[in-house]
């Protein structure tokens, strides 16, 4: 049944592990954001950190999707595979 899957299983995991960096990132943004936030330093920190904040959720959402590619690439495979 291999047909590919070893690859996309391997794939599939290199896709998460960048999900989970991406989301670290991510969260490290939130809480430097939070904090700034709470903190009452002013409108240009809070604008730069929300920027930041921003580019990182991009960036998961990006990493995201390569993960919904490749669950998708699996399920058509697996598809294939039962056709055949």
């Amino acid at each position: 049944m291999s047909s590919g899957l070893d690859y996309e299983a391997e794939k599939l995991l290199a896709r998460l592990s960048e999900c989970e960096e991406a989301f670290r990132a991510l969260k490290e943004a939130a809480v430097s954001c939070s904090e700034v936030l709470k903190s009452g330093r002013g409108r240009e920190e809070a604008l730069s950190m929300l920027s930041s904040f921003l580019e990182a959720l991009g960036k998961f959402i990006h990493e995201l999707s390569h993960l919904s590619l490749s669950a998708s690439t699996i399920l058509a495979k697996l598809e294939k595979a039962e056709e055949g």
